[in-house]
């Protein structure tokens, strides 16, 4: 079965959340607002370690690892909790994107496979072939035993794909457009262009790189609009978006800056946050069991930390900050 879209946009959506940038860019966010403590993981890397670039670092977060793509030597850089060097996850193919799956599975994709490696050591457990694919996949996540879905886009337009592990069938489908855009029959390639999937409560999510729109997805192969944003007509370009139980964390670019959107879903209430009263910047990462993980050089701690927090570092290092 493939995903159907249920597309729902208009006022009357329960899920439409109403965000004046321009009016919460006004008021001013402290660290004590955002966070309530965080510290400093120095990671041991066994030796250069290319990223990318900063904000847009392919990571991933599971039970005592932190998973990083080092793009240069095209491998997945493991790492405990304490920042120690566990192992390197190693591909022939070009890695695209990858996602942790209940802390058992780590699911690598590439244009032509997705690998599954073992969490606990990084073996080689299982490889699903992606045959007869024109479509140029940007991310990947398993939704339950049976279905691991991606995102990707073939002639301007965005594309829901998947692998049925049972059926040992990958598929793709054209995303229909929104109902208010009559003039187009499927939704842009350009909304998937920042896209990755992301966790909350055991749900698996994705948005949309203009729209902000968040997608949730069921374990019988349907996805549907969970949150609709309304921007009053700001043009923003999400770049990253994460979710607690509560509470809605969105990164931006306006005018050529960095911001975070933090929207409380059941008070209805939000906050956007540029640079703190504090003088420093909250970074947006990975979200897992309630903290907020952002990896950056040591040298790059001043933005985001008082001297205090940051401590003395070098290197590469992770950034938890517990929310």
């Amino acid at each position: 079965m493939v995903c159907a879209l249920i597309c729902s946009c208009g006022q009357d959506n329960p899920n439409l959340l109403k965000v004046n940038v321009n009016k919460a860019l006004k008021k001013q966010v402290s660290e004590q607002d955002l966070y309530s403590g965080a510290n400093v993981i120095p990671l041991h890397s066994p030796g250069e370690t290319n990223l990318g670039q900063e904000g847009h670092v392919v990571m991933d977060v599971a039970a005592d690892r932190f998973f990083l793509l080092n793009k240069d030597k095209n491998e997945i850089l493991v790492f405990d909790w304490n920042g120690s060097f566990v192992t390197s996850v190693k591909c022939e193919e070009t890695i695209i994107d990858f996602s942790v799956y209940q802390d058992l599975l780590l699911d690598v994709l590439t244009q032509k496979a997705i690998f599954e490696y073992a969490i606990d050591d990084g073996t080689l457990s299982e490889t699903y072939a992606i045959q007869d694919n024109d479509v140029t996949l940007k991310c990947v996540a398993r939704v339950d035993d049976d279905s691991i879905d991606m995102l990707g886009f073939l002639n301007g337009d965005a594309y829901d794909c998947g692998y049925m592990i049972g059926k040992n069938r990958f598929y793709s489908v054209a995303r229909p457009a929104p109902d208010y855009l009559v003039s187009h029959r499927y939704t842009s390639a350009l909304e998937v262009q920042n896209s990755r999937f992301f966790r909350c409560d055991d749900s698996v999510y994705s948005f949309q790189s203009h729209s902000g729109e968040i997608n949730g997805y069921t374990k019988d192969d349907f996805l549907w609009p969970a949150y609709v944003f309304d921007f009053g007509g700001s043009a923003l370009s999400v770049t990253n978006v994460q979710k607690t139980t509560d509470r809605i964390y969105l990164s931006f670019e306006l005018n050529g800056e960095y911001h975070v959107l933090i929207y409380d879903v059941a008070k209805k209430k939000y906050m956007v946050a540029r640079k703190t009263k504090e003088g420093t910047a909250f970074p947006l990462g990975v979200i897992y069991a309630d903290s907020n993980y952002y990896c950056c050089p040591s040298s790059h701690l001043n933005h985001y930390l008082s001297s205090e927090q940051a401590g003395d570092v070098n290197g590469l290092v992770m950034i938890r900050y517990s929310l």
